[in-house]
């Protein structure tokens, strides 16, 4: 099929505009709570897992250096 022919959609047209933004809003809408959900669960709480996880294994060094001075 020769897609030359096809018209040009014309996005400077009112209607189009209002119909991309109400369905763009809608769109919005509907996925920012699940993006957010998914933001704090995923990277807040891997972030935090991290830092937990690098402060941790910092003071078992820190525990096992002192220990092996000991002796």
């Amino acid at each position: 099929m020769n897609t030359s022919n096809l018209p040009e959609p014309d996005w400077s047209d009112p209607i189009v505009k209002w119909l991309l933004g109400f369905f763009g809003a809608v769109f919005g809408f509907l996925l920012l709570p699940k993006a957010i959900k998914l933001f704090v669960r995923r990277f807040l709480f891997g972030i935090l897992g991290e830092v937990i996880f690098i402060v941790v294994a910092g003071l078992l060094t820190e525990k096992a250096v002192d220990a092996i001075g000991e002796e």
